[in-house]
């Protein structure tokens, strides 16, 4: 099993410098927020549900603590009390959005969505409880103590992390710019690998036609 405290130690031992325990948590977690806008297998989902109330359209934090957390979104379905799923909804710009959602909005199952400033907008506004289903690439919260299990960013992303890590603590703590290039090219190297494995994963093997 590996943890934070894992990585911490292992960067500890790779520097020699035991003495950096807040410049080494420092560095994982500043790793992590550079890294999570990176469209990784660990950070896409289809799980973060939530459902919509009758005669409410927009949706914030408040009524799903996921809708903050989506940082791309490829499809959008929703579900009915029996189960029936309808979907890919139509994402339109916040503009299309707003002229939809005037004052005689019609009500019924959605069929269009928008997302702007953490706030989901459905159209026509819900008439009934849906379950809402996004698909696509969510935040993944770094570690919340040191031996906290299965954490994906340990699991999957250890030696990412502690290239970057590393590379960070060179540049901004030990004043070293020239370790700090051995470890971003080995960052690189790692980041590499992960978007072939992801790319893999995602891969349907057929050739998409273009329209010429």
């Amino acid at each position: 099993m590996t943890t934070l405290s894992i990585l911490k130690s292992t960067i500890a031992d790779d520097l020699a410098r035991p003495d950096l325990t807040s410049q080494i948590s420092a560095a994982i977690t500043q790793a992590i927020s550079f890294y999570q806008e990176e469209r990784l297998f660990w950070m896409e989902t289809r799980s973060s549900t939530f459902a919509t109330v009758a005669a409410q359209s927009a949706y914030t934090s408040s009524d799903s603590t996921s809708i903050p957390l989506w940082i791309k979104i490829d499809d959008l379905f929703i579900e009915d009390s029996d189960s029936q799923r309808y979907g890919p909804l139509c994402r339109l710009d916040q503009s299309e959005m707003e002229q939809l959602l005037d004052t005689s909005a019609s009500s019924g199952r959605p069929d269009s969505w928008s997302l702007y400033n953490d706030t989901m907008y459905f159209h026509p506004i819900p008439d009934a409880v849906y379950t809402v289903r996004p698909m696509g690439q969510a935040l993944v919260a770094e570690p919340s103590s040191d031996s906290e299990p299965n954490n994906p960013w340990l699991t999957k992303g250890f030696e990412l992390l502690r290239s970057a890590a590393k590379g960070y603590i060179f540049l901004h703590t030990m004043k070293d710019p020239d370790q700090a290039s051995f470890m971003a090219i080995a960052a690189e190297r790692e980041l590499g690998r992960l978007r072939r494995d992801t790319s893999k994963r995602t891969a349907t093997g057929q050739i998409r036609p273009t329209q010429w």
